[in-house]
């Protein structure tokens, strides 16, 4: 069936089961179908309201599943029944395809429908909707519009809220002892042109920490992406191709942060380097801005394009006087998370010693001084050298 309908019925059906993820149901209703018109901007002409306030009725009166939704996600029989509805529906006009004002009108025959229930809910006449979904002027309309490509991100108009489920605001931190690195990213990201930055250094050297202090000392917001997440669960390509579409466009102008080259070290199965290259674009065209990191034998192996857009910021390992400064400037946060104090020595120590057993600074030494923390022993609850000791003695035999 699906080989007759159009490419904005068909991207229809991928948003309705994108829709019906976000929601945390384990099926596609005509509920779902129904938002996944709307979201294209398709139905909202005939229908009469927005995806946002349909998408309000169903949490209110459906409500949201319990937990995400994992592998396939199955149609209801009455979305099937609509399906082959829209199908009829565009053999009676002449029609041999099948387009996303069919399945509009497929939905609204299901009269026992969630869908159709919504609808009444909202005020709607479903005659009057019936009517204008069936006119000359909304075919032609859902025939020229044209799906989302890797062109310009702005033509992909309305997007399914993404940002919740493969983005969060991160939470800045007064950083010390990276001055001249953050200063440096503030430099980059106020460029016109090559405004992205590659963070490189050693992992564990404290590069997602530089990106922390920029957005404490500018204000400015970072968006955390995990782009690992956007693949899953996508059945085809093109599905995986919309996810990517949708969350390049909610993030257009933001700062975005993710580690290790993430949306360039490819997808899993046989999505390979798609994210990557729409990345890619978007970073060309001036349409993000992304900070990432990489260790200096990954940065060595980038691609030359992708070096000539993201500027290189230096990361070093710091020394263990530096380290000490940094664990001193996060005291407080260890202090009120564990209920104890530190005192200066336990601090030195954890650089100390983490650089000569642990690995790379500062990392380690935070690493040490948390299980320190959480090991405390005596009513005093004071952190000293015997609790630096006695955990990096539990971190060795782990």
């Amino acid at each position: 069936m699906f080989e007759k309908f159009t490419d904005r019925a068909r991207q229809a059906v991928v948003l309705a089961q994108e829709e019906a993820r976000l929601l945390q149901h384990n099926y596609i209703g005509t509920e779902h179908l129904l938002l996944g018109l709307l979201d294209q901007g398709d139905a909202e002409a005939a229908v009469g309201f927005s995806a946002e306030q349909v998408r309000a009725q169903i949490e209110e009166t459906v409500g949201r599943g319990q937990e995400p939704a994992s592998g396939h996600v199955p149609f209801t029989p009455l979305v099937k029944k609509a399906l082959e509805q829209a199908m009829r529906e565009a053999m009676q006009i002449g029609d041999g395809t099948i387009g996303a004002e069919h399945l509009l009108l497929g939905v609204l025959r299901q009269a026992d429908s969630v869908a159709v229930r919504l609808i009444t809910e909202l005020g709607g006449d479903l005659e009057e909707i019936r009517r204008r979904a069936a006119s000359p002027a909304v075919r032609v309309m859902a025939a020229t519009t044209s799906m989302p490509s890797p062109g310009p991100l702005h033509a992909f108009a309305r997007a399914v809220p993404v940002m919740e489920r493969y983005a969060r605001t991160l939470d800045p931190q007064p950083v010390t002892g990276r001055e001249a690195e953050i200063a440096r990213l503030a430099q980059v990201l106020s460029r016109r042109t090559r405004n992205s930055a590659v963070l490189v250094g050693a992992p564990g050297a404290g590069r997602r920490a530089v990106a922390e202090g920029f957005a404490a000392a500018s204000g400015r917001q970072l968006r955390v992406v995990d782009f690992a997440l956007v693949a899953v669960g996508a059945d085809s390509r093109a599905e995986a191709e919309w996810r990517i579409t949708a969350l390049l466009t909610a993030l257009r102008d933001a700062v975005v942060l993710t580690e290790e080259l993430a949306p360039f070290e490819g997808m899993p199965r046989d999505h390979g380097p798609l994210l990557g290259a729409f990345v890619q674009a978007a970073l060309d065209r001036q349409e993000l801005q992304l900070i990432t990191t990489a260790s200096p034998a990954a940065y060595e192996n980038l691609d030359p394009r992708l070096s000539y857009l993201l500027q290189k910021v230096e990361v070093s390992t710091p020394s263990a006087p530096a380290a000490t400064e940094m664990l001193a400037a996060a005291r407080p946060r260890f202090e009120a998370h564990h209920d104890v104090r530190i005192d200066d020595a336990a601090l030195s120590l954890c650089a100390t010693l983490a650089s000569e057993h642990l690995g790379t600074l500062p990392a380690s030494a935070t690493h040490l001084l948390d299980e320190a923390c959480a090991g405390a022993a005596g009513t005093d609850r004071v952190v000293a050298e015997a609790d630096v000791r006695a955990a990096l003695k539990r971190l060795r035999a782990e």
